[in-house]
């Protein structure tokens, strides 16, 4: 074999040889940018005054590499990024969920941080998601932890399960934990028009909580509910809390509304309700500029905020 030949047939195989052994992957992120007005400074996620924020933008890195026909290496390593704020370009960055793990024909399996099952439960109800209106600035149990395992088996007939361990040892309060997560539907409203979700929480982030999720998208109106029951690990708070959301998609517009309240006292010292209004303009598959306004009622307080911004996807 001539050496121009010889350079060419290593050339042909190092070409396959890479594509055999290459991981398929993606880089994905959101970049975001609100104004926002609060009164008080009561709420999580938002301070007093005017405040240009980015919040909740991200990063990340996520794929897989295949071993055999019915086994391969999953991954993700994302961040958030705050460098956006005058306030954060020390600590630009903070982690989000980053694991690493293998899928088969019995599901997948990773190691890491992640949001645990019990918060994935609750699917696409919050229509203000990642904003000062987020669920989590009452209802408790909207945790992702670190040093944990986590389960989610594959769907048949609409039907899945997935589950989260963290050990006595990795803990924060040194306690073994676990969340378990039964779903029947479609968690994105996409394939299917429904979505049912029962889920439990014990023991992670000190939380002891059961809550019944659902979801009904029937043409542009969309429909949701949460019903959670939550106490402390030692007994000592302990409450009912509920959410109800809806949507309706006008061309562009999608003018929504939600309403959740908590008597746990376990996300502020008091019982708290909050209500929203808002609505998202859709520029495109990625892009959408969105207002609110949004009132946390306490039973001593209330807090206050209007907020305009722009999210970009990638």
């Amino acid at each position: 074999m001539t050496a121009s030949k010889t350079l060419i047939a290593l050339g042909v195989m190092a070409t396959f040889s890479s594509t055999a052994f290459a991981a398929d992957y993606n880089v994905y992120g959101k970049a975001e940018v609100q104004i926002a007005d609060t009164d008080k400074g009561l709420m999580r996620y938002t301070k007093a005054g005017t405040q240009i924020d980015a919040p909740f933008s991200r990063i990340g890195i996520k794929g897989d590499h295949k071993l055999s026909d019915s086994l391969k290496v999953v991954f993700k390593y994302e961040v958030q990024v705050k460098g956006f704020e005058n306030d954060d370009t020390k600590s630009p960055f903070s982690s989000r969920n980053t694991y690493v793990g293998l899928a088969g024909n019995w599901g997948t399996l990773v190691v890491g941080r992640n949001d645990t099952r019990f918060k994935y439960s609750e699917g696409k109800v919050d229509q203000f998601n990642e904003t000062q209106s987020d669920i989590a600035q009452i209802l408790p149990g909207q945790d992702r932890l670190g040093d944990t395992l986590t389960y989610s088996s594959k769907t048949y007939n609409d039907l899945s399960f997935s589950f989260t361990y963290a050990p006595k040892d990795d803990a924060s309060n040194e306690e073994t934990g676990f969340a378990a997560t039964a779903i029947y539907g479609d968690r994105a409203l996409k394939a299917k028009p429904f979505y049912i979700s029962l889920s439990h929480t014990d023991s992670l982030n000190d939380l002891v909580a059961t809550r019944v999720v659902a979801a009904y998208k029937f043409d542009a109106f969309q429909l949701g509910a949460i019903v959670q029951d939550s106490e402390n690990l030692d007994g000592s708070k302990s409450g009912k809390g509920y959410l109800v959301s809806a949507s309706y998609k006008m061309g562009s517009w999608v003018p929504k509304i939600q309403l959740g309240r908590d008597t746990s006292k376990l996300r502020h010292a008091e019982e708290a309700t909050q209500w929203t209004l808002g609505t998202d303009y859709i520029l495109d598959k990625q892009t959408n500029l969105y207002a609110l306004v949004t009132q946390l009622d306490l039973e001593s307080d209330d807090d206050t905020s209007i907020a305009i911004g722009m999210k970009y996807k990638f």
